[in-house]
């Protein structure tokens, strides 16, 4: 079918580009921009925010949970724009409306995309896009880390990523500075400015009112959590399989849900198939500590997740996980430590839940907002 029946000489083009779905300050470390975020507090980005921002596109195929994270995300931050009167269009170009739009990563249709936009900014300059950068998929999707491999190999994904970053990203958006740092080390260099904005999820389903007490003087088991969308062995699957043969028993009761790889199955760790958001938050309430054993990992939904839900934490070090947990948690490099990482944790449980600190979806929506803002601005 021919661009020209869609983007017409006139004063509004459409493009139906794919399918159709509907803390604190120093939680975040803004890189590379410095005026988007006031050293003061979010109070005050949020007053500086947009406020007559009317619509605002977003280019993702969005799936119904249960599914993986950066969804998760994406449907909440959609949700708190519409929620604040923001129109958003999904997967759609309507220049004479909307006037800026984010992509994320590569999570959509990219070919009749970019036609699109290059085709009307032949007449219309000022359309903006910022872009959500992920990954690399280097790391999520093939398990590598550029930090080890002796020799680094640039994949087609996230090529086409800096194809469309280069072309036409007016700025970006990093989940950590992990993910930055790795994308940098395989040489991509992103559309300045850069900012790193964390992801959050939605307060009105993950948080800890009504949780299950801790039990101080442990009248019962201690309960455990994992939960994973993915089914690779990035999310930890050995690790779990160490615990699975190793932990005391009659001490901890461990649930484990999501996917699991193939050829994975656990004797004592009871396994759960993926449920909804809905379902999924009052069983995090009702467990006392959250492992988090994925590695290579960007911004992990399913740790802020448990997060939210007021579970302190025991992580795989290295990537994005240390920059959400910090102090409400204990890091690990091997398996072997977590049966004395979780003593620690149980004899010290309330010094480590008070200590959770990660924003909230509102906050980190008004950073999206600010962003959105200094495009449409330059």
């Amino acid at each position: 079918m021919s661009l020209r029946r869609f983007f017409p000489y006139s004063l509004f083009l459409l493009a139906q580009l794919g399918p159709l779905a509907g803390a604190s300050r120093s939680a975040i470390d803004n890189l590379h921009l410095p005026s988007l975020f006031s050293k003061t507090g979010v109070h005050e980005t949020r007053k500086a925010s947009s406020l007559h921002l009317k619509s605002v596109g977003i280019f993702h195929v969005f799936h119904p949970p249960p599914w993986g994270g950066g969804n998760q995300f994406l449907m909440a931050l959609r949700a708190e724009l519409q929620h604040r009167h923001v129109e958003v269009l999904d997967n759609q170009i309507a220049p004479h409306t909307t006037r800026v739009y984010m992509a994320n990563a590569i999570t959509f249709k990219t070919e009749p995309f970019a036609q699109a936009m290059k085709k009307i900014r032949r007449h219309d300059e000022k359309l903006k896009l910022v872009h959500r950068l992920d990954g690399p998929y280097y790391c999520s999707r093939y398990g590598k880390d550029p930090r080890k491999e002796p020799k680094i190999i640039n994949y087609s994904e996230d090529n086409r990523v800096y194809q469309i970053n280069h072309q036409f990203a007016c700025a970006s958006i990093f989940q950590s500075k992990w993910s930055l740092e790795m994308n940098r080390l395989l040489g991509y260099k992103p559309k300045e400015p850069v900012t790193v904005i964390p992801n959050a999820v939605n307060g009105d389903i993950f948080h800890n009112r009504s949780r299950r007490e801790w039990d101080p003087y442990l009248t019962r088991q201690v309960r455990v959590l994992s939960s994973a969308w993915a089914n690779n062995e990035r999310k930890g699957f050995k690790t779990y399989q160490w615990l699975d043969q190793h932990l005391p028993w009659g001490r901890y009761k461990y649930t484990y849900i999501g996917n699991l790889a193939d050829g994975y199955s656990y004797d004592n760790i009871e396994t759960l198939p993926p449920v909804t958001s809905e379902e999924l938050a009052p069983l995090l309430r009702d467990h006392d500590i959250y492992i988090a054993a994925s590695y290579l990992e960007p911004c992990s939904n399913a740790l802020l997740e448990a997060m939210a839900s007021g579970m302190p934490v025991i992580y795989q070090k290295g990537s994005g996980h240390d920059e959400l947990v910090k102090e409400a948690g204990l890091g690990y490099d091997v398996a072997e430590e977590i049966p004395d990482l979780l003593e620690k944790m149980v004899a010290n449980y309330a010094y480590y839940q008070a200590r959770i600190n990660i924003l909230n979806i509102k906050q980190v929506t008004d950073m999206y907002l600010k962003v959105y803002d200094y495009c449409l601005s330059h």
